[in-house]
């Protein structure tokens, strides 16, 4: 029996039998490296075009880049000097509510209030971090305990600064920006304007800059956010590409995200919703509505989704009860329904009905998704109008009171609150 033949491959230096090297289409010999290196070299050579490629277009500002933005609180968010009786520090500071804590508001300059049980208002003070120096607040959290299948409330502590970038500044990158930096390096300075969410590599070059100079302006950290030598190590330039609908983008490696998960299904349906025109051929009332800058990002959009969704539930992503003058998809907005309580809080939802009967009497009822509910009987037009408004917020308060517990805080209250 004739030995086999082999070969030692130019590049690892392992010996192999012939047939593990692959003919040159260029001259039909057998190649000097094994088909393992040949391959591996290949995909190298393949990466190293696409990330040419992909930084020229980021750089050419085709790919998404940081801008410095800010999130304007809506009406129903604000909590005014009229009712709380807390003075302000500044003509433009505002206390805007925190969904996910228990009757807490914080500001743009970073003080918070908290209602008390009695229902008054008051300042707190706040902790400093003895190794960070930060202004921190411990707040009562509503978490869902699957052990109780109930939400309830968790201790937890929380950088002023946090909450700020939280409601009052576009954060693009909320996995990667774990670091705060602050105009000065001044940690008592929490206004909004000041405060820049960083990654940890953004931090420490901001740091340099100002030892070096003496301070770092706002323009040189957007810069160094945007430069390719400060992203995290991780980062390649495609995962800011706008693949769906021209705006949204996953924020990672497509191999990385699981397409079939809730979380990604969510998000897309949210914005083909918004921004397909063959859904908008279907769906015209969808065609005013957009999704805010932070979601345009799956991996912001999934931080939020895995805070406030119940593994195994179905619900709807509505944005409607919080806000009715609101066309946005946004953290600040949305909450998740279950189908039948987001009809229900559907402007074309609720199909109502008065019906004469003869002798000057009115049947009154509405119905939700096929299932009829009879509000009563009225001996006038007038009163049987009155009756289907005065039934609708009956119906929707002790549909809220079902609702206590099985839904987030928020929700709840949204309910109590929601105007006909």
């Amino acid at each position: 029996m004739s030995k086999e033949e082999t070969q030692v491959c130019k590049w690892c230096g392992r010996e192999f039998s012939i047939f593990e090297y692959g003919i040159s289409s260029y001259n039909q010999k057998r190649r000097t490296v094994c088909k393992a290196c040949y391959s591996e070299r290949r995909r190298e050579k393949q990466l190293q075009l696409k990330l040419a490629d992909g930084l020229e277009k980021y750089n050419n500002g085709e790919l998404v880049k940081i801008r410095r933005k800010y999130k304007k609180p809506y009406h129903f968010q604000i909590l005014y000097r009229s009712e709380s009786s807390i003075d302000s520090i500044a003509k433009d500071e505002v206390f805007v509510r925190l969904l996910d804590y228990k009757s807490a508001w914080i500001s743009n300059y970073g003080r918070l209030i908290q209602q008390l049980d009695d229902g008054t208002y008051q300042l707190v003070k706040g902790v400093r971090s003895r190794t960070t120096k930060e202004l921190t607040y411990t707040l009562n959290r509503n978490v869902y305990f699957k052990s109780k299948d109930r939400w309830g409330y968790k201790k937890e502590r929380v950088n002023a600064c946090d909450l700020v970038i939280q409601m009052f500044v576009v954060n693009y990158d909320m996995k990667h920006n774990t670091m705060v930096w602050h105009k000065n390096n001044d940690t008592n300075d929490n206004y909004y304007k000041h405060l820049f969410p960083v990654t940890d590599k953004q931090y420490r070059e901001s740091l340099r800059v100002h030892e070096q100079d003496g301070a770092v302006t706002s323009k040189q950290i957007i810069n160094i956010v945007n430069a390719v030598e400060f992203k995290p190590d991780d980062w390649k330039p495609w995962h800011n590409k706008r693949t769906y609908e021209g705006v949204g983008y996953v924020g990672a490696e497509s191999s990385d995200i699981d397409s079939e998960s809730c979380s990604f299904i969510k998000w897309k349906n949210m914005i083909q919703r918004c921004y397909n025109k063959k859904v908008h051929k279907l769906k015209p009332y969808y065609m005013d509505k957009n999704v805010c800058v932070e979601w345009q990002n799956y991996q912001n959009f999934k931080i939020w989704f895995d805070a406030h969704y119940i593994p195994g539930t179905k619900v709807d992503l509505d944005k409607d009860l919080l806000c009715k003058e609101s066309n946005m998809y946004s953290p600040e907005t949305c909450s998740f329904l279950t189908h039948y309580i987001n009809t229900v809080f559907e402007e074309r939802g609720i199909k109502s009905s008065i019906t004469p009967n003869g002798n000057n009497i009115y049947s009154v009822s509405i119905s939700i998704l096929d299932k009829k509910i009879d509000l009563g009987i009225y001996d006038t037009e007038e009163s049987a109008k009155q009756g289907l408004i005065d039934g609708k917020i009956k119906y929707i308060k002790e549909l809220a009171e079902s609702c206590k517990g099985k839904v987030q805080d928020y929700v709840y209250e949204a309910m109590l609150r929601y105007e006909i």
